[in-house]
């Protein structure tokens, strides 16, 4: 337990002062009210960083924060940047937040931005530009960085604080940032992340250098390894904030793969083997029953095409009146002595789909297949481009992924298909979502690729109300990016 003094206990009251009398909550039905720190902030944060005292001065150095999404890190770090500025001034003083990119460091450089705006006072003391803020006064300021350790070898923080370690690739900023403030009289660092998606990291790292340290604090929130993910109590627990809501956990629960679900809300790295798994395997077998296809309705095709030494899938699915999505699945596999993908051979299959069934769309990627999508197209095959970026396969595979939690796909047990869709791993792009991703290369999702694409677009088709769409010169009139 951390031993507080009569000066600590200042220093932390005078955090908490100024918090609630100058700086402002900028987000949601909480924008404009006072920063009033939550509990699990002022005892488990603020008391124990500041609380701690040697001879008057700050006992702590460095603390390093970890608490799962949407518990307010980016704003306590915003507001104690402004302490800082404000009620801790230091006369040439450097403050610096860091992440792995500049536009995640802006984060909370922007935030400070406008609570400084929003309080007359600390608008009056200082001067807000685009890349910097400045204390009039004392000539401190305050600046955003990328992750660069070669630049920050001159810098000389009174304060600074860095941005989700867990994606960092080495802690050379960090170490940039500790050992330039040791000039500095009550230097403070703070680190701030959730849990990573793999153990044996650089967050590790850190936590197990700085436990170590009389000179750190580690302050980490969120469920243990023997906690049960799916208990709401659990979810609870791990997520102190008053802010946030049952119904909000629930709603992710459901979204979000198990693994990512942990490490963004129950600030758990998963365990090995389970971190990027995409799919529940007992949830698409729940899916098993035979697919139902209807000859005279409407259907689309997904296709994923890797044309060297790799698979290639073709997925028709057709969306019936209850939401369930009847899957049919065909794969290709490149020549084993050629390399090479048949092209004619795939030809000929979308050519007896579309013959067969009636095939509203095909949506294709276009990397590797303009020219058989050209031939087609002047066939009079709807064939259409779906690119592979992320704003196209974040909203596919988080599609296909509600789907069959809901029990809402049939695919029939096909081995192929359901190899392809368990082997399939999950992506974050933050701050979007997930797509789908390749665990190891050596395993072949193009079936779930292909899936996540018809899918998408057919279950898009059926939200707009509109299963006929019209074609004019080999171009679809309503592109669907959702």
């Amino acid at each position: 337990m951390p031993r507080y003094t009569q000066a600590g206990l200042a220093k932390a009251e005078r955090v908490k002062r100024f918090s609630e009398l100058h700086v402002r909550h900028m987000k949601d039905r909480w924008a404009g009210s006072p920063f009033k720190l939550e509990p699990f902030q002022w005892e488990n944060m603020i008391l124990p960083t500041y609380g701690q005292t040697v001879k008057g001065k700050r006992k702590i150095k460095r603390a390093l924060y970890g608490i799962p999404r949407w518990n307010g890190k980016s704003e306590l770090t915003a507001m104690l940047h402004l302490y800082h500025l404000f009620g801790e001034p230091v006369f040439g003083g450097e403050q610096y937040a860091f992440a792995t990119t500049r536009q995640q460091a802006a984060i909370i450089f922007d935030t400070a931005k406008r609570m400084i705006n929003a309080d007359p006072l600390l608008r009056a003391m200082s001067k807000v530009y685009r890349n910097v803020i400045e204390v009039q006064e004392t000539g401190a300021t305050f600046r955003a960085l990328p992750f660069d350790a070669d630049t920050s070898q001159g810098f000389h923080p009174s304060f600074a604080s860095g941005d989700e370690v867990h994606v960092m690739r080495n802690l050379e900023m960090v170490d940039s940032m500790v050992t330039g403030m040791v000039g500095r009289e009550e230097g403070l660092f703070v680190a701030i992340t959730t849990a990573a998606a793999r153990s044996g990291g650089t967050l590790d790292e850190l936590r197990e250098l700085w436990s170590n340290d009389p000179a750190a604090y580690v302050y980490w929130q969120g469920a243990k390894e023997t906690d049960d993910p799916s208990d709401p109590a659990v979810w609870r627990k791990a997520n102190p904030a008053s802010w946030i809501t049952m119904d909000m956990l629930r709603s992710q629960y459901q979204a979000l793969p198990l693994p990512v679900f942990q490490r963004l809300h129950l600030n758990l790295t998963p365990k090995d083997g389970d971190s990027v798994r995409a799919f529940n395997s007992k949830a698409w077998e729940l899916c098993g029953d035979v697919p139902t296809i209807d000859l005279e309705k409407p259907c689309v095709i997904g296709v994923d095409a890797a044309p060297r030494r790799d698979k290639t899938a073709v997925v028709l699915d057709q969306r019936d009146e209850n939401g369930v999505h009847n899957v049919k699945a065909w794969t290709f596999e490149a020549d084993p002595e050629a390399g090479l993908l048949d092209f004619d051979e795939l030809k000929h299959l979308l050519r007896e789909l579309n013959a067969t069934y009636n095939v509203s769309r095909i949506v294709v990627d276009p990397a590797h297949l303009f020219a058989v999508m050209d031939e087609l197209n002047r066939e009079g095959l709807p064939v259409e481009d779906f690119p592979q970026t992320a704003s196209r396969m974040i909203p596919a595979s988080m599609n296909l992924y509600d789907l069959i939690q809901l029990g809402r796909v049939r695919h029939g047990g096909d081995p192929l298909l359901t190899k392809h869709v368990l082997n399939a791993g999950a992506k974050e792009i933050p701050p979007s979502g997930w797509r789908l991703t390749k665990v190891s290369r050596h395993e072949n999702i193009d079936g779930a690729v292909a899936l996540a694409m018809a899918s998408h677009i057919a279950e898009a088709e059926w939200s707009l109300g509109s299963q006929s769409f019209s074609q004019t010169g080999g171009v679809w009139s309503l592109d669907v990016t959702l």
